[in-house]
């Protein structure tokens, strides 16, 4: 199968070493990072595109041609437990409010020490595979055990008592509310329009009982492809900030999850 190319972006990445990588998978398809270049390929078909596609891509380089490559998954669903309460060989266990999974699906884990926290998720099985063959050393992880860690670091430096932090992507968001620099909220929702961002955003805001004075809203990054929903929920709140609007280059045709394009390495 010929892989089809949406980008391939000359630009520099100096988050990355020169001897590594990263890879994002999505739904749709997967973003490449090298110390050189970022490329996003796109999914048209099913988890054996996904497998053919990434085969194709990295039989360009030899195997051992990267140190290191972290494999930063955004299948969903992922579920946090407490660390007190994890017990590994309960995994099915823990998602099983999401229903059943195929045989394409396995199951891992990512344990947040700090946090105290430990993320349980679903990822396609064949990337065990894949890097296998393909690479010396690499690390899987889901891209929401950085947004907690992320959101955990930004609400310690924070004066506010209760923070409602909003991380977009391409079709869907992320809540987490904080007080007192402590989690106490987050989920994952799909989200077509404006509307749908807002009734979300209203809901927690209702469900813990928040006045408009008692909470600030920080976006994570400021994406050009997202300025219709920042621009909607001004005309409700007035005390909002961004988190790294300076550091997310790419639009979401290049990556679906733009913020965590600087998670790279």
């Amino acid at each position: 199968m010929e892989i089809g190319r949406l980008s391939s972006m000359p630009n520099k990445n100096k988050d990355i070493p020169f001897n590594e990588s990263s890879i994002h998978l999505f739904v749709n398809g997967f973003s490449f990072f090298t110390h050189s270049k970022t490329e996003f390929i796109p999914i048209t078909k099913d988890i054996g595109d996904l497998e053919s596609s990434l085969q194709e891509l990295l039989s360009f380089y030899p195997k051992g041609a990267f140190s290191k490559t972290q494999i930063i998954t955004y299948h969903q669903p992922s579920t946090f437990v407490p660390i007190t309460f994890f017990d590994k060989n309960l995994l099915p266990n823990y998602l099983q409010l999401f229903g059943t999974f195929d045989e394409d699906s396995g199951l891992n884990f990512d344990t947040l020490e700090k946090e105290n926290q430990v993320n349980v998720y679903t990822y396609p099985k064949v990337i065990l595979k894949i890097l296998n063959q393909n690479l010396e050393k690499a690390s899987l992880c889901h891209y929401n055990s950085l947004l907690f860690k992320e959101v955990n670091k930004l609400a310690n430096s924070s004066d506010k008592e209760y923070q409602l932090y909003i991380h977009l992507q391409k079709k869907a968001m992320d809540l987490y509310l904080t007080q007192n620099s402590s989690v106490i909220f987050q989920n994952h929702f799909s989200v077509q329009n404006k509307d749908e961002f807002l009734y979300y955003i209203f809901f927690v805001v209702e469900q813990y009982n928040l006045s408009l004075d008692q909470f600030e809203i920080v976006f994570l990054g400021e994406i050009e492809a997202f300025k219709t929903y920042y621009q909607s929920v001004k005309e409700y709140h007035n005390t909002i900030r961004f988190e790294y609007s300076k550091g997310c280059a790419l639009d979401i045709d290049h990556h679906p999850a733009p913020f965590f394009a600087k998670f790279s390495n």
